[in-house]
């Protein structure tokens, strides 16, 4: 029997990458052909904003645009390689001295051999870097695995996990077999609520929310959540993916902003942002890394950083030692802001080097995305399943080395997407 739908079964014109989850009727195999015909459609109307790079992470890049054969000179607004450190000569140097030590690979999971000097150096330093004691790291493969493995070990079936919706898809895939409550995007009256109904029905409550979120580039109410979730008794594990490396007065992130970095019961954080690598890593109490070095199955069962991650070792320093460069990206990010304001487009409440314009039409911003690339701008087109179907956005990252001319050439950009698109919000 063909149980493939008829062309107008779903309208191109107006889908999103949800229509695609679940069609009834079809197998695995038929989803991807019809979603093929989908991504051709896309392509062939300029909605595609899947593109190719070289040069590495920069301030400006050479793109490969799925329209042409020829390598676009832009202006690179996808980074979030936030202050640049994929490039600074002494991360280099370390990553090639580590490969030069240790060769190119860790060669087996942790438990089985894999957990090397560099590793315990690593982890050592990034105990150190938030203050805390010796054991209370452990380094993973991304910072994607830190979180998903790391849930998956630690919340069961007489656990519950209490969630800001606006939470990474890494988290929501780490608690497939627990129990969760979900509550709106930094809203304490409900997150009460739900710490009051999980009081007595779950052995472990962990209410779980992003330092930085990474799509509004807003900050958690973290004073307000860490003091509510202490008083009904549960567990606080914060994110800080965007933040650390880039916010506060010593880049330990939105923690630090909040005078928190001692009290939060879970760190999780990436290697690839700020520090400008590849991996995650969980900070806690010693006991707490130590159940997680033997239950997580990423740990078990997973090779984990490449002897390049010696790198890391002087990124982490560079926090400390040359801190010019986040006063660059903090004074980068304030002329940038305030052009796209002087401009009246909606930026939302974004307080980090993320800044979403937000349309909200997903083929509206589609054709935006195109718009800025044309006008010589690489931005990320971010439309559902990375925010709701009514919530797309540009999403653009502003880095330390952006000077006043690429920022210029961006808010030129936009300033010409508005006369055509008119996405202001007095439009």
């Amino acid at each position: 029997m063909n149980l493939m739908p008829t062309p107008h079964t779903i309208d191109f014109t107006k889908a999103s990458f949800k229509d695609f989850e679940a069609i009834p009727g079809l197998d695995a195999f038929q989803r991807a052909e019809i979603f093929s015909d989908y991504t051709d459609h896309m392509l062939t109307h300029g909605q595609m904003n899947f593109r190719f790079i070289t040069k590495g992470c920069g301030p400006v890049v050479d793109v490969l645009s799925p329209y042409s054969d020829d390598w676009k000179t832009c202006v690179s607004l996808v980074s979030n390689d936030y202050l640049n450190f994929t490039q600074h000569p002494k991360v280099k140097q370390a990553a090639k001295d580590g490969i030069a030590k240790y060769g190119t690979g860790a060669g087996a999971s942790p438990l089985i051999g894999g957990h090397h000097e560099y590793h315990v150096q690593l982890e050592n330093k990034l105990s150190s870097f938030f203050g805390r004691p010796k054991g209370s790291s452990i380094v993973f493969t991304t910072g994607y695995t830190a979180n998903s493995a790391s849930l998956l070990s630690l919340l069961k079936s007489d656990d519950c996990a209490i969630v800001d919706m606006a939470v990474h898809a890494s988290v929501y895939e780490g608690l497939l077999y627990t129990n969760t409550k979900r509550f709106p995007h930094n809203s304490v009256v409900h997150l009460e609520r739900a710490l009051a109904d999980a009081q007595e029905k779950y052995l472990t409550r962990l209410v779980i929310i992003d330092g930085v979120y990474s799509q509004d580039g807003d900050l958690a109410k973290l004073d307000e959540i860490y003091a509510l979730t202490k008083r009904y008794g549960g567990y606080l594990m914060v994110d800080d993916a965007h933040g650390i490396g880039v916010l506060g007065e010593r880049g330990r992130g939105a923690i630090e902003l909040f005078g928190l970095l001692d009290n939060i019961d879970i760190i999780s954080g990436t290697l690839s942002k700020a520090f400008a690598h590849i991996g995650g890593f969980i900070i806690a109490n010693p006991k707490m890394v130590n159940y997680l070095r033997y239950q997580s199955r990423q740990q078990v069962f997973s090779s984990t950083s490449t002897p390049a991650a010696a790198g890391l070792l002087k990124a982490l320093d560079l926090i400390d030692e040359e801190p010019e460069w986040r006063r660059k990206l903090a004074d980068n990010v304030t002329y940038y802001k305030r052009g796209l304001l002087d401009l009246k487009l909606n930026i939302g409440t974004t307080a980090s080097p993320i800044v979403p314009i937000k349309i909200g039409d997903p083929h509206k911003t589609e054709q935006a995305a195109r718009l800025l690339f044309d006008a010589g701008v690489y931005a990320n087109c971010i439309v559902y399943p990375g925010v709701s179907r009514k919530d797309a956005r540009i999403r653009t990252s502003i880095m330390a080395t952006h000077d006043r001319e690429h920022l210029d050439c961006a808010l030129n950009a936009f300033e010409y997407v508005n006369r055509k698109l008119k996405i202001a919000k007095d439009a």
